[in-house]
This record gives structure tokens, C-alpha cells and sequence, in this order.
């Protein structure tokens, strides 16, 4: 029988919703050819923001499963989603993944693909390889507001985003971010091209 009880009293934190569709490359492996348009799912995230010198904020929280509430049009609160947290030091921000969008969707399909031998870089060492890559990212939206998606890829080793119709954002050594905004009631299209070396 499962028991509620308060952590702490009750007080309110800003709050942020990020849709992400994430990356199709694989962090570590190599880029293949994969001409099958596949549907991507559209995670939900939340970032709950837990600042210092707040009840909320000052108290470590322990793992467990988060459930998360929005007051519909009628003002009557819902279940919106659930999440399982790790444990939570003071003053770090609470991030949550709800699951995914049903009325946010994406379609993403490899247009091109091209791999190649390179020279070794010094004698007595392997060949190298080049793979370049495009793809075509759909998003429809069945909102009657526009929304923001996050297209996301991972990569491994030496990897440059050669070409893209949206901004490729570098987030770090691994990850490139594209910001999509897309109409209500509409899609956008995102299109662009990787290339890795191994």
C-alpha cells in the first residue's frame, strides 16, 4: 500500500518543458546506411529548478518516482506524467523525462550516404575511413500552439556537421544541438550532414 508524506512544505519553483528528439547515430560505433524513413519519439523533459536558501531548495531529495500534475482548462489538475529521480543533492535542479510526446511527432530518414578509405596518417598504421551522412528530420505538431523541438545527435571521435538548414549547436565534444521551431497545426523539416572520420 503505497504512503505519501511531506518532504518539506509545500512551495512552488519555476519550471521549464523541453521536447527533445534524440540522436539516431550511435555514441560509439559507425555511421551505417539506413535508407528506411523510421519514426523517432519526441521525449518530454522537465527541469524543475530548486534554488539555494529555498525549503525546496536547501533539502536533499531522495530517489524515487515523481509525478507530475498541470491544471487542465477547467482548472481541474492531471496526472501529466510520471518520472523516477536518482537521489538529489541541496540546490541542484531536478530533471525529469515523462515520457513521450503523442501529439508531437517525428519522422527522420537518411537521404545520402557516402563512406571512403583514407591514407593511413603515418606508415605501419591502419587505413582510415570517412563516412558522410544526411538526413531529413519531419516534425509535425498537432498542437494549437507552436512548440520548440530540440533535434539532438551523439557522436564519437572526429565528426563535423558539414551542411544543415537549421543552426547545428556544438553542446559539447559529443552532442550537436538543432533548435526546430514548428507551426501549431504544421510541421517543419529539418535537414542536414554529418561527416566522421575513423
Amino acid at each position: 500500500m503505497p504512503t505519501t508524506t511531506a518532504l518539506f512544505p509545500r512551495s512552488s519553483a519555476p519550471v521549464t518543458q523541453e521536447l527533445i528528439v534524440p540522436g539516431v547515430l550511435p555514441w560509439r560505433g559507425w555511421i551505417g546506411q539506413n535508407p528506411e524513413p523510421n519514426r523517432a519519439p519526441v521525449q518530454v523533459w522537465y527541469t524543475i529548478k530548486r534554488a539555494a536558501k529555498t525549503p525546496f531548495g536547501d533539502r536533499p531529495l531522495p530517489a524515487g518516482t515523481v509525478q507530475l500534475y498541470q491544471a487542465d482548462s477547467s482548472g481541474r489538475v492531471q496526472l501529466i506524467g510520471e518520472a523516477s529521480t536518482d537521489h538529489t543533492a541541496p540546490g541542484r535542479d531536478l530533471r525529469l523525462q515523462s515520457g513521450d510526446a503523442f501529439d508531437i511527432t517525428a519522422e527522420r530518414v537518411q537521404t545520402d550516404w557516402n563512406q571512403e578509405q583514407l591514407a593511413p596518417v603515418r606508415r605501419g598504421t591502419p587505413n582510415r575511413q570517412r563516412a558522410t551522412a544526411a538526413y531529413r528530420v519531419t516534425i509535425s505538431n498537432a498542437k494549437s500552439e507552436q512548440v520548440v523541438v530540440d533535434v539532438r545527435e551523439s557522436h564519437f571521435g572526429n565528426w563535423k556537421i558539414l551542411e544543415s538548414s537549421h543552426v547545428a549547436e556544438k553542446l559539447s565534444s559529443t552532442e550537436t544541438r538543432f533548435r526546430v521551431t514548428v507551426p501549431a497545426g504544421g510541421e517543419a523539416t529539418l535537414t542536414y550532414t554529418v561527416q566522421v572520420e575513423s
